[in-house]
Formats: structure tokens, sequence, C-alpha cells
């Protein structure tokens, strides 16, 4: 309950020291007014936008290439292309193994369109893989979007093994990355050099000049347990940054197949944030092969890209940073309360009418260990309540 409380209390003095750009954290962010949310069909792509958050979908493969975000800062109005252009400039893309479910193109069709939320829905069925769908959703008056595969393998269909996570390059205007309290750090991401060494992994680098020089670099010291994050990304900071951070939120890790205890690449140098669905990466998804004809479908998330600032005039960078981390904290907080969300209607998500609980006692008989606790204990993806 400190704990809780400290947390608290620093994020009422974050909000009361910079102002009104942090909004309050409810599912979505936002307020839920605004302008209406819409789907502009462009030929080749589709815009889904709400007057905070526009993002442009390459419907062939459905990635983005294109995150813009409007938003207040320090009383104007700004536009921040997040994502621009591709790798360099910024890209959202989805990767799997090849020649199978995103083999594509996809084909497009429009979920729902009320103006208070808007889903489309990119689908591929390849003759012999299976089915693969990418649902995109969006919010009144929310500064971010939804993503939410849902693979499904059929009688006719061969043997398979699923890789599969969607990628995003941050851009090269994001500067400080945000895993966890340990990993909270500015990032050199230009202008710096590297060598190689060639008695160790190839991911394995050393900095020869630049902020870190005399370290050494490699994507796997910023993996994490996939249930202890709520929140990761990064943020545009300091002088010459845009004070905007981008963020991966996860309301529950209960779609994981590894399960909730298993680890793997959150973000690392590159401005990369990633969300490793199944891989090879320390052992997870090791369910991932179907054998030719298993009926099996999977639905994973929906998880939240989300989009906040903090008041240009601040140029002190770790001030910038925490307050812009401390927000997606709290969003991702906000957006495990609301799990399962209701606003998802889809056959292969389960609504919360359709889930129920389990009640009973764990009992630890340990001779070896009579002090050992169920403290950590998880069931079915959430973690066990003491009662």
């Amino acid at each position: 309950m400190r704990r809780t409380n400290l947390l608290l209390s620093f994020l009422a003095i974050v909000f009361f020291a910079i102002g009104n750009e942090l909004i309050a954290n409810i599912p979505g962010g936002g307020t839920g007014t605004g302008a209406n949310v819409t789907i502009t069909d462009n030929g080749s792509t589709v815009t889904l936008a709400n007057g905070i958050v526009s993002i442009i979908i390459t419907k062939s493969s459905g990635s983005i290439n294109s995150i813009n975000y409007t938003y207040n800062n320090s009383g104007s109005t700004t536009n921040n292309p997040l994502l621009a252009g591709g790798t360099n400039g910024g890209q959202l893309y989805w990767l799997e193994n090849s020649g199978s479910f995103l083999a594509g193109p996809f084909t497009e069709t429009v979920v729902a369109n009320t103006g208070d939320y808007a889903e489309i829905n990119l689908s591929y069925a390849s003759p012999s893989s299976g089915v693969m769908e990418i649902h995109y959703s969006m919010l009144r008056g929310s500064p971010g979007f939804y993503a939410t595969p849902i693979l499904t393998h059929r009688a006719q269909d061969a043997n398979i093994y699923i890789t599969l996570r969607p990628n995003i390059y941050a851009g090269s205007q994001f500067n400080w990355m945000s895993v966890d309290a340990d990993r909270n750090k500015l990032m050199q991401v230009g202008g710096g050099t590297t060598a190689g060494c060639p008695t160790s992994p190839v991911e394995n680098y050393l900095w020869t000049s630049g902020i870190y020089q005399g370290r050494y670099e490699d994507k796997y010291k910023y993996s994490a347990n996939l249930a202890s994050l709520s929140a990761c990304g990064w943020s545009s900071v300091g002088v010459g940054g845009k004070n905007v951070g981008l963020w991966n939120i996860t309301a529950s890790p209960e779609y994981n197949p590894g399960g909730p205890m298993e680890r793997s690449l959150m973000c690392h140098i590159g401005t990369t944030i990633l969300n490793v669905f199944t891989g090879g990466y320390f052992g997870l998804g090791t369910d991932g092969t179907l054998l030719s004809g298993e009926l099996w479908g999977k639905t994973y998330g929906p998880y939240f890209y989300y989009c906040n600032n903090v008041s240009s005039s601040i140029t002190d960078s770790v001030q910038a940073s925490q307050a812009l981390y401390a927000d997606a904290l709290a969003q991702g907080a906000a957006e495990k309360s609301a799990w399962p969300y209701a606003w998802f209607a889809n056959a292969n998500y389960t609504p919360a009418a359709g889930r129920g609980s389990v009640t009973g006692k764990m009992v630890i008989a340990d001779s070896g260990n009579p002090n050992a606790s169920a403290s950590d204990l998880w069931g079915g993806g959430h973690p066990a309540t003491d009662k």
C-alpha cells in the first residue's frame, strides 16, 4: 500500500508541475469526447483518425508508416509525425515466418464505424497455412489505437511453426528508452561508432565513441518477463527533443503462449519497440507448432499503442522522460482495469460475461523448503489473489 501511495503522490506532483498536457488516465486515454473517429479509404491505404491521432495503414501488408499525433503544447496545437515514411522515419510492421500467415495481400473490411468507435480488419487466407486477421481499432478522444492479430489454423492446413511479432522502428526523433526502472535511460541513437566482437554472439558489439564509449551493447540486455511490464517505449526529450512518447501498453499477459513469466525482448537500440507473441527468444512460444489438420485459433490482444506529451518548455531530459514514463505506467494500469475490453466484439475474443473465476486453496508442503510460499502463483495468465 505504501508503494502505491508513493506512486500516486509522484504522479500528482508530475501533473501539477507540468500542466495539462498529460491527460487523465482512462482506458484508451483521452476524455471520450472530441471529433468523430473516421475511416478514410485511400485506395492502397486506409486512414483511421480521431482529431488527436491519425494512422495510415498499408492494406497489402498491414504495416503503418505514418502515426501523426496532434496535441496541446503549452497552449498551442502541435502536429507531430511520430512515424513517417518507413524505417528511418519510423514504421510499424509485422514479422513472422516466411510464406505462411503474412504472405498477403490482405483484404480490408470495415467492422465498425460509429463515430465513437472505428475498427477495420485486414485479413488473408492462405491456401494451406491458415488465416491471419489484423484488427486496428480507435476510440473517440483517444491519443492512440489498438491492434489485435487473430490467427486461425483450419482442417485443410499443413504443418506450420508460428512466429509472430509486430515491430516498431520509432524513428530518429526518439532518444530515451524506458523498459523498466533499471532500463530507463538516454540512449545513443546517432553519432556514436561501434565495433563488432568476433568472439561473442553477433548481436553483441562495443561502443567505440559516444556517451557509452567503452561499453558493450546488445538487444538482449533489454529483455523482461512478459507479465512484469504494462508499458514500455521511447520518448523524444531534452534539448532539441519534442517531449513526446510512444508506448506499447499491454492490459493482460493471458494471450502470451509461453506464459506470463516467459521472457522476451521489449525495446532495444535502434529505437525499436517489440511485442513478441511467439518466437524462439528464451524458449518463448515452444507450443507454436501446429500439425496438419489441427484446428486452432488464437487472439493476441487487443493491445494499445499510446501517445503522450509534456510541455516543450521542459528542457531537462530526465524530468521530461520520467513524467512521460510515469504517465505511460498509469495508462497501463487504466488499461488493465478495463480488461477484458467491452468494446471489442469478436467471436474469437471472450467478453467478461463469458468468463468465470476459480476459488480454492493452494498448499505447498515442501519438506526441503518449509518456508515455500505460493505468493507468486499465476493461474490462467493472472496473478492469484490472497484470500
